[in-house]
């Protein structure tokens, strides 16, 4: 789904927070609006988001690429879709972040509150 083919939906409020009250998903939006492409392979974001999470202190077990890559692809990437706050193609594991001001208001803003370390 493209920007047009969504209109310029807002995403709820309420949407947002759902979405920003997960570590991962969190990792996920301060990455996509950090990050210079409008893609991203979903292994590509696995490995950053588990990078972050071991520089945080998470448990091993949660902060392995693989665990963090099968967190994302089967649930938070999915719910992120849903929610309209980014696309993501199940099949080719690509992810594309279009922007949002209310989600890059609200990530820098959980980012500032968590210390940029913690979840």
């Amino acid at each position: 789904m493209t920007p047009q083919d969504r209109g310029l939906r807002t995403p709820v409020i309420d949407d947002v927070f759902a979405a920003l009250s997960d570590w991962r998903r969190r990792a996920v939006c301060r990455y996509l609006v950090t990050c210079d492409d409008t893609g991203v392979e979903a292994g590509t974001l696995a490995t950053a988001v588990a990078r972050r999470a071991q520089a945080s202190g998470v448990a091993d077990s949660e902060a392995t690429v693989e665990a963090v890559e099968q967190a994302l692809v089967e649930t938070h990437l999915p719910e992120l879709d849903r929610l309209g706050l980014l696309d993501f193609d199940e099949r080719s594991g690509a992810v594309h972040y279009w922007g949002h001001a209310t989600v890059e208001k609200w990530a820098e803003h959980a980012d500032a509150v968590t210390k940029r370390n913690e979840f």
